[in-house]
């Protein structure tokens, strides 16, 4: 399953291959359809970093994703589960990377969201297409950024573009991820200046420069900040836990050393992963993705219909018992084949609050 390294240079697995050029391994991140960093992805990824480490005729790596992005994220399917023994966790990987003795350089070409953007923060060196947006929309799910990722990112480009990122969930186009500093170079072939740029700093004419160690560079607004981007939180994400502690971790990288921050961070993701919020709307992301697939889904007059019934049971209000009732009559009556698609016609459809879940994920195993 793993990465096979050959000395001299080739990896190959089901997930992660490379080609070698002017001395630089260029990793790639092969597993469509958006290159998600699954555990399999970040095993592949560290086991061709072991070989390469001990390999003296190779002078640094850039790490790339096939097809038209860099990585769509994390494998959300992971999120509240425990770990497999010896799973590489992504928080693992990044340090691993930031810490690697060779350059470690992202090529990012397209959309890098979540954690794409949490594994390009940990290299040495980012270099964008013109195509490239970052992003990290945690608090979609109502979640933090994880794998350090609270910490590094106000390290890179300071806390104000680092809290209006995070915050607000929004993407950084190339021009703007240049400007902050987020990407250090856009290039039309991002592979090949990511090689230069590497060769470059394996041979000192750039610097080292691994985040962690880096001073966040507005650090003294932190307090000025505070309650701007508390309101920024709850007007984006009105009602959910994870938007304030998200702004908190990212004051804390300007006052605490970096691992104490990493710590907090960890305990605050574990925190939110558990609770009702994050599951409710995890519950909304994989079944609005699975009524859009499912081809004994219900079509546009049943879905009307649907909607009409559950409107019928009035205002939406908890502990939503008249509309507990409507779902579970639309399900039992075969308008839907699944009680989550339900869920997703309520809150979609309907205004039910995606908190909850939807009225069947609220009610529980009936």
């Amino acid at each position: 399953m793993g990465a096979w390294y050959f000395p001299g240079g080739f990896v190959s697995s089901s997930f992660v291959s490379s080609v070698l050029r002017d001395g630089i391994a260029i990793l790639w991140i092969d597993h469509p359809p958006v290159n998600a960093i699954g555990a399999d992805v970040r095993a592949a990824l560290a086991e061709a970093l072991a070989g390469i480490e001990h390999d003296r005729a190779l002078r640094g790596v850039v790490v790339a994703g096939t097809g038209r992005m860099f990585s769509g994220g994390g494998d959300l399917r992971e999120v509240g589960r425990p770990d497999a023994p010896g799973t590489v966790r992504m928080a693992d990987l990044a340090r691993r990377i930031e810490t690697f003795p060779k350059p470690v350089v992202a090529a990012v070409r397209g959309k890098c969201i979540g954690g794409g953007t949490l594994l390009s923060l940990a290299c040495h060196a980012r270099v964008g297409a013109d195509d490239a947006l970052l992003m990290l929309p945690e608090l979609n799910l109502g979640l933090v950024p994880g794998a350090g990722g609270t910490q590094r990112l106000p390290r890179l480009v300071g806390l104000e573009a680092a809290l209006d990122m995070v915050a607000r969930a929004r993407g950084v186009d190339a021009a703007a991820a240049l400007a902050q500093g987020l990407l250090d170079e856009v290039a039309d072939d991002p592979v090949a200046a990511a090689v230069r740029r590497a060769n470059d700093i394996a041979s000192g004419r750039l610097p080292w420069r691994r985040t962690a160690e880096l001073a966040v560079p507005d650090g003294a607004k932190a307090d000025m900040l505070r309650a701007r981007y508390l309101d920024v939180a709850e007007q984006a994400f009105p009602g959910r836990e994870a938007g304030p502690q998200a702004v908190e971790l990212i004051l804390a990288a300007a006052t605490v050393p970096f691992e104490q921050g990493c710590e907090a961070e960890r305990e605050r993701f574990a925190q939110l992963a558990a609770g009702p919020q994050a599951r409710a709307l995890l519950h909304l992301f994989f079944a609005e993705r699975a009524l859009a697939k499912a081809a004994d889904a219900p079509d546009a007059a049943t879905r009307t219909r649907i909607a009409r019934r559950l409107r019928a049971a009035g205002e939406p209000v908890p502990p939503y018992a008249a509309w507990i009732q409507a779902a579970r009559a639309c399900l039992a009556e075969g308008l839907a084949p699944r009680a989550e698609f339900i869920d997703v016609i309520a809150v979609k459809d309907c205004g039910f609050p995606a908190l909850s879940g939807g009225p069947l994920h609220h009610a529980g195993p009936h």
